[in-house]
């Protein structure tokens, strides 16, 4: 097909342009201008990397070219030109993106960087807590500390470290002093 008869469709009474070649391109035997059939084997029945269709190839006479590779484009061991097996999978299990079949890398993380117990590089979940149950500011899931005190330094019951709530009274309605709130009022 001519540069110009694809677009101008100048096509003679059977169907050929003036090259000789069909609306699909190729010419009265059926090959293309690179000499390839439809199948993509030229006129002697061999493809354009040599090999025939029942996988012999020209230079050869075995299944192989002369670097290894059979049609399909893989070695003896089963891998491609890339050092990819038929799954997609290199030497070392790994595919093109540096994960094995489970989905870790070589580090033993996932795609989204977390490993097979779920947690990341620094140790925490998706939830933000590491295996002990603490996040980055060591609070757990309620917001305790490993002292049981939250943020601002109060246990579960609402004490500090030292026993006061947050009104400055321990659990029996004393303070520091050692003062209760009806003496406190009474000062």
């Amino acid at each position: 097909m001519g540069l110009f008869d694809k677009f101008s469709k100048t096509f003679d009474k059977f169907g050929y342009d003036m090259d000789g070649y069909d609306k699909d391109g190729y010419d009265k035997k059926g090959y293309n201008k690179n000499g390839y059939d439809n199948k993509g084997y030229n006129e002697d029945g061999y493809d354009s990397n040599g090999f025939s269709f029942n996988g012999i190839h020209i230079d050869t006479k075995i299944n192989f070219d002369k670097y290894g590779y059979n049609k399909k484009g893989y070695n003896e061991e089963g891998y491609n030109k890339n050092g990819f097996n038929k799954n997609g999978y290199d030497e070392d299990g790994y595919n093109k993106n540096g994960f094995n079949k489970n989905g870790y890398d070589e580090d033993g993380y996932n795609k989204n960087g977390f490993n097979k117990d779920g947690y990341d590089l620094d140790g925490y979940d998706s939830n933000g807590h590491n295996e002990d149950g603490y996040d980055k500011d060591g609070y757990d899931l309620d917001g305790y500390d490993s002292n049981g005190h939250n943020e601002d330094g109060y246990d579960r019951l609402g004490y500090d470290h030292l026993g006061y709530n947050r009104e400055g009274y321990n659990e029996d309605g004393y303070n520091k002093f050692g003062k209760n709130k009806i003496e406190v009022k009474d000062d």
